[in-house]
């Protein structure tokens, strides 16, 4: 794989974060932290888009559904609508 050298500005918090995990060996570097992340989104959004090529788009009640979801502690907590 080849690689790029970019320069990002990230707030200080997200950063001191993304080092906290390098520090933690949960990373290799700020850099391998990041291109994790931003892999993540790209199959996340791709997911997505597959998705919505085949059934349609996410209405707005299921996204409001997922993210109550996402945000609950437990996840399980909420009734299925």
């Amino acid at each position: 794989m080849t690689t790029e050298k970019v320069t990002v500005t990230v707030p200080c918090d997200v950063l001191a974060q993304a080092r906290a995990a390098v520090d933690a060996g949960e990373a290799s570097s700020v850099s391998a932290y990041v291109t994790q992340a931003v892999t993540q989104r790209v199959e996340r959004e791709r997911r997505a888009g597959a998705i919505a090529q085949r059934w349609g788009p996410f209405s707005d009640e299921a996204l409001t559904w997922a993210w109550r979801v996402a945000d609950s502690a437990e996840g399980q907590n909420l009734p299925a609508s």
